[in-house]
């Protein structure tokens, strides 16, 4: 061969193990011959560590099974290299030697090729390795005239420490030169540290070289409108007046801040960005509806309390929506107080039940076998049911069954309905706990078998009895589109409430809105907090005036009803509320694939699909944002490390958020 190929561009992909990898690194195949009938080849390498015999041998059965050959024969030359230069003189201060691989700061230009810092160890030998200085200290030793250098660098995937005793005069080159945040290439030797517990690296030459940063390359440059710097509590790293020069540098705009529920930030985001850079003062808030909350009647139907109400219950073999199945529907019909017949059908599931749901129910597999499929029995149901208004306690949950069988059945169902626990939360403020059992015995109604949907269809029937009667006494109302206007005015939110809040982002829009920014993270923090800093509709409603609300990252009302498949119009509705609306990779809601949530990487963009829709239907702008916590891309492992203090079950899965 008329060239020397580096070892490892000829034979790229080639792995051996660490030991000979280090060796070769510098290697350089100066023949090599291939003799096809016999399959075999023929190697001539020149290095300059020297190679045993078995070492020489593990690489050629390495090569013959790496490449499907009979058998390789490797001839070795140590040295042979070209010779370097003589090393320049620095005497009378004159300039340095500078070569296209960068300024040479100590010894001579380096030629050979960088190794990761992840594959050093003790026995490596010489080595090069480039990476960015994170820390650099020069002092003077005891020993007259000697110095210590301590240089300790990174490549991202691995750190080494370079250390060596010189004398001044020859320190003084590194000293004056070598500062954190700058890129070196070194070449030296790998050995322990003198107490054996490390490994350092001895340097011999010493370049700096140009590191080309991260650029924003794009023609129309983005504004990023979801970002946490390190206020957000144990859950950002980001630094506020880096990430903004950051952005003003690239020709960014503008600039969000969007910490949880707080604004330390402003001020160093305001000095950063001055004159350079838009900043979006604003943040993510832990948000509770207090007002569509409670509203305990969904659909436009009006009837007397005296007229006919369906109320009904489902159970089911699990809560996932997408992924479980109805097993039984029992419903009673209401009417002028009593109850004046009653409806009961088992559903084929087409499954088996697992242990939980016989235990919770009482149904089993012989129950539900030769039960009616999926469609006669809702068609049996909505035939029971008729025109009348329907009733269910936390009916959310069983008109999404519903709703979702009658979908894939083909059967039209736009229902009017109530939902007796929001009348329980409202009408009995003091109870504290609203299960269907809990409110049952408060109204002192009669025993029945809970989870069981026949027995608790009957309980909502005799619930509503006396909850009708309480609105006429208490609050003159005996018609059911008039209970919604009413429930506004019970029970507002106090240091009481116990519903968990969502997150939602808030950004002001001029001074005014600043101002009711401050004033609603106070209010949070000082009259509402409970675990979070929660920000009640109520009091965010008052504050609007000079705030742009957007509909946050999974964790927001929106999107949270988009996974539970509530229906196009209830989108619609709560939808409405935002200024814009938000969407965000899809790795940031990989988590949802892990817990079932979602069934694969298409689901997921299902759901930022159907917020896109519901922009375009309601004319609202849909933005894409980065949940921003940190600048870099290397510093992700610095936020599992925060995530894993939290305890998160899955800290350690990557999550490129930068």
């Amino acid at each position: 061969m008329a060239q020397r190929i580096p070892f490892f561009e000829l034979f790229e992909g080639f792995a051996p193990p660490i030991g000979l990898r280090v060796l070769l690194t510098d290697a350089r195949v100066t023949d090599v011959t291939v003799e096809q009938e016999s399959r075999t080849m023929a190697l001539a390498l020149t290095v300059l560590q020297e190679i045993t015999d078995s070492e020489r041998t593990l690489l050629e059965q390495l090569l013959a099974d790496r490449f499907a050959l009979n058998g390789v024969r490797i001839s070795l030359t140590q040295g042979g290299f070209p010779k370097q230069e003589p090393r320049p003189s620095n005497a009378g201060g004159g300039a340095r030697k500078e070569s296209n691989a960068g300024k040479i700061i100590m010894g001579r230009e380096i030629k050979g090729h960088p190794m990761p810092m992840s594959e050093l160890n003790p026995k490596a030998g010489n080595v090069v390795v480039e990476g960015k200085v994170f820390k650099c200290e020069f002092r003077e030793l005891r020993q007259p005239g000697m110095w210590l250098a301590l240089i300790e660098m990174t490549d991202y995937e691995g750190s080494v420490i370079v250390r060596k005793r010189m004398l001044e005069k020859d320190v003084a080159p590194l000293r004056d030169r070598v500062s954190t945040g700058m890129w070196l290439r070194v070449a030296g030797t790998m050995e322990l540290t003198y107490d054996g517990h490390d490994m350092q690296l001895n340097p011999r030459d010493v370049t700096e070289i140009t590191h080309e940063p991260r650029m924003d390359t794009a023609e129309v440059k983005r504004v990023e409108l979801h970002l946490h710097t390190r206020m957000s509590n144990m859950d950002a790293l980001t630094d506020t007046g880096s990430v903004v020069k950051l952005a003003a540098k690239w020709g960014m705009p503008a600039i969000a801040i969007t910490d949880h529920g707080v604004a330390q930030s402003f001020p160093d985001a305001w000095h950063a960005g001055e004159g350079k850079i838009k900043i979006l003062y604003g943040c993510e808030g832990y948000f509770v509806n207090n007002i569509d909350d409670r509203i305990a009647i969904h659909g436009h139907q009006d009837i007397g309390f005296s007229d006919e109400i369906v109320c009904f219950d489902i159970e089911t073999t699990g809560l996932k929506v997408t992924q479980e199945a109805i097993t039984e529907i029992g419903a009673v019909r209401l009417r002028n107080g009593e109850i004046v017949e009653t409806f009961q059908t088992f559903v084929d599931p087409e499954r088996r039940l697992t242990p939980e749901i016989i235990g919770l129910t009482g149904i089993t597999d012989d129950m539900l076998r030769g039960a009616p499929k999926l469609k006669d029995a809702l068609t049996a149901f909505l035939a029971f049911a008729g025109n009348a208004p329907l009733a269910a306690h936390n009916a959310e949950f069983d008109i999404s069954f519903i709703r979702a069988g009658c979908r894939k059945c083909g059967i039209p169902f736009e229902p009017t309905y109530i939902d007796t626990l929001i009348l329980a939360q409202n009408l009995l403020p003091d109870l504290g706990k609203y299960k269907l059992n809990i409110v049952a015995d408060f109204l002192s109604l009669p025993d029945f078998n809970h989870h069981r949907a026949s027995d608790d269809a009957g309980v909502v029937g005799y619930m509503l009895i006396p909850f009708f009667e309480k609105m006429r006494r208490e609050l003159g109302i005996s018609r059911l589109q008039e209970i919604n206007e009413k429930m506004l005015e019970l029970r507002p939110l106090g240091n009481k409430n116990h519903r968990r809040p969502k997150h939602i982002i808030i950004l002001a829009k001029n001074k005014l809105g600043l101002k009711h920014l401050y004033q609603l993270v106070s209010a949070s923090n000082l009259k509402y907090f409970k675990r979070f800093p929660i920000i009640p509709k109520t009091e965010l409603a008052a504050h609007r005036e000079g705030l742009i609300i957007g509909s946050a990252c999974e964790a927001g009302e929106l999107f949270r009803a988009v996974v539970e498949h509530k229906d196009w119009d209830e989108l619609k509705r709560i939808a409405s509320f935002y200024d814009y609306l938000e969407i965000q990779p899809l790795c940031n809601n990989a988590f949802m694939l892990r817990s079932g949530e979602a069934r694969d990487e298409e689901e997921l963009r299902e759901f930022n699909r159907t917020i896109v829709r519901l922009g375009r239907e309601l004319h609202k702008p849909v933005c894409a944002t980065g949940d921003v916590h940190f600048m870099e891309p290397e510093d992700e492992i610095y936020r599992h490390v925060l995530l894993a203090s939290k305890k998160f079950p899955d800290a350690d899965k990557s999550l490129p958020i930068y």
